[in-house]
């Protein structure tokens, strides 16, 4: 953090550092005000003994701090009554323990950092969100039937491909492949609905485009979104040339993929 008025100055001019080199350290490195959106950063240290969250304001001073039961997941947001909806990492150890996304535990918290409700989920990784009726609908992982997983096409063998990012492949796990389900839940933790990615997706004209994917892995979505009409926006990494679906959530005649987005864009986030 800057300690003179000169540095603050300095930090808070017009004149950003263009060399990432540069740029490099901790606390605020450049702003431009006249360009910068004029409100606050959320953020968290991601890293295992971390339990805090903090909001800052353009100059860098923090504003205001969470202190959470969890390690962090890898999404969290101000919702719009003010609390902090956070995705948490578990200890628990199962499948996704070898990956660094996984979660397992979402909660909703007050400003004081009291937690309202919490809602635990073994197959939950990289995002959830709340829903307009209350409820949570949560991004989670499940195991591919055998049928359907001989027949997609593409991706490396696990364990052909070691990964400075995933921990080794269990033996349980040798040749088991997983894929993205959707899952709405209360509060509560009643399931109210779930949507399948691989009853919807074709194992062929979807399969695995990226050359260093694991076969272990195939839909596996880092992005979801409630429309204003209700439907669910996702989005997957792996299927090809598939960028993002558009889900009706089950009504009494069931649920089903309505539009596709077809972009030839690989490793999006």
């Amino acid at each position: 953090m800057p300690t003179r008025r000169g540095d603050l100055e300095i930090l808070m001019s017009n004149v950003i550092e263009q060399n990432t080199l540069k740029r490099r350290g901790v606390g605020l490195r450049a702003c431009d005000p006249e360009r910068a959106y004029p409100g606050f950063t959320l953020f968290t240290p991601r890293f295992e003994q971390n339990r805090t969250v903090y909001l800052i304001d353009l100059q860098g001073e923090v504003v205001h701090t969470w202190h959470l039961p969890y390690a962090p997941g890898l999404f969290g947001y101000l919702t719009e009554r003010g609390t902090l909806f956070y995705s948490g990492r578990v200890s628990e150890d199962n499948f996704l323990s070898r990956f660094p996304f996984k979660g397992g535990v979402v909660l909703e918290a007050d400003w004081n950092g009291k937690v309202l409700w919490e809602l635990r989920h073994p197959d939950h990784h990289h995002i959830g969100i709340l829903l307009r009726n209350g409820n949570v609908l949560l991004n989670c992982l499940g195991r591919v039937p055998a049928e359907i997983a001989r027949q997609v096409k593409g991706g490396a063998e696990d364990h052909n491909l070691p990964s400075a990012l995933y921990a080794p492949q269990s033996q349980e796990d040798a040749g088991v492949m997983y894929a993205d389900y959707l899952a709405e839940l209360t509060p509560a933790g009643q399931t109210v609905w779930e949507w399948r990615s691989w009853e919807h997706l074709d194992p062929v004209a979807d399969g695995i485009a990226e050359v260093q994917a694991l076969r272990t892995l195939w839909a596996m979505g880092n992005s979801v979104l409630e429309l204003p009409d209700g439907d669910i926006l996702v989005s997957y990494r792996p299927p090809q040339p598939l960028s993002v679906s558009t889900v009706r959530p089950a009504t009494s005649s069931g649920s089903s993929v309505l539009r596709r987005s077809l972009v030839s864009m690989l490793q999006r986030h």
